[in-house]
């Protein structure tokens, strides 16, 4: 059955959505094709962009289809990179963020993101 309702807390929506301009094609597309955490996470991928501080901001694919009118295409993306060279690129951020609680550091991200626009 397929997700008829945004997973991701909405003020982390809003910020990554103000990161991008409420463009998803200022974004890079992220493909997840041969993760084997099927089981934590059944996400294809994630759309991702770089906050004003260059923090990585991510929004699961299967909650950019509900926000745009559009399928998020890979190739209408400003870029298309996999998940193994996303995680090259941050692998000291997420090392220093994340506890690595998770098969997924991606959406051990995601959660952390969200946990800190409730920071009360």
């Amino acid at each position: 059955m397929e997700t008829t309702y945004i997973q991701t807390d909405i003020k982390h929506v809003r910020r990554f959505l103000d990161a991008c301009d409420g463009n998803w094609h200022h974004c890079i597309h992220v493909t997840c094709p041969s993760c084997n955490t099927s089981d934590i996470c059944r996400e294809p991928g994630f759309l991702f962009h770089p906050d004003t501080t260059a923090e990585p901001l991510i929004l699961p694919l299967s909650d950019a289809r509900i926000l745009f009118s559009c399928y998020p295409e890979p190739e209408e993306c400003i870029s298309n990179i996999s998940v193994s060279a996303f995680l090259s690129l941050y692998r000291s951020y997420l090392n220093i963020k994340t506890a690595v609680k998770s098969d997924c550091p991606c959406m051990e991200l995601l959660k952390m993101q969200e946990e800190k626009n409730y920071d009360w």
